[in-house]
């Protein structure tokens, strides 16, 4: 555009530039989650996988989950993370994550106060392995596509779905507060039923 809009000069007539056409989200079906779910030989990890596939969390804010960040009694989780990029607002998990839950605890250690106590790089590698033993590939951010997806399916509006997902401003949320309170949330995430296993 420079060389022609500007310099009125037709040197760039000679390149091609490749056009790119949309690529469809790749957002694995829930019999698929489920086989990668018994696929899985660790409650940690099977844990991990249902708080990701029914908050919608990105794996960096999973992974530094505290046990301050969540409200066991109203499945609730408000991650304590400061980003220039990346807003966080609160989310919920189902169920049957809790369930899990309850079941890992046992496991955990009492000096860590991490929820999942491991990194990001565990996890990866993890999903990488049930993925190649399963022949179903998924990772935390496809579980974070399908949260969304669901969410949709199951008649959720998009603006709340952004909200559990973090992507809403924090300027709308100071606006409209009322309309995304934590109350406000919660009862639209219940209302919905979403479920991973069943």
């Amino acid at each position: 555009m420079f060389f022609r809009d500007f310099l009125d000069r037709d040197v760039m007539e000679s390149f091609e530039v490749p056009s790119r056409s949309a690529k469809p989200t790749e957002v694995p079906s829930k019999e698929d989650l489920q086989t990668f779910y018994e696929g899985m030989d660790y409650q940690k990890y099977k844990v991990i996988f249902l708080f990701a596939a029914s908050s919608g969390l990105r794996s960096s804010e999973l992974v530094e989950l505290t046990m301050d960040d969540i409200d066991e009694e109203r499945r609730m989780i408000v991650p304590d993370k400061s980003s220039e990029t990346k807003q966080t607002w609160v989310s919920f998990y189902n169920e049957e994550a809790a369930e899990a839950f309850e079941e890992f605890r046992s496991e955990r250690d009492s000096d860590d106060d991490r929820v999942f106590q491991t990194t990001k790089q565990p996890v990866n590698r993890k999903f990488r392995q049930v993925s190649e033993e399963t022949g179903v590939k998924v990772t935390v951010q496809m579980l974070r596509r399908w949260f969304a997806s669901e969410m949709s399916r199951l008649g959720v509006d998009g603006e709340y779905i952004d909200a559990f997902c973090g992507r809403t401003p924090t300027s709308v949320l100071e606006k409209h507060y009322l309309d995304y309170s934590p109350e406000r949330l919660k009862e639209i995430y219940d209302d919905a039923g979403l479920t991973v296993l069943e």
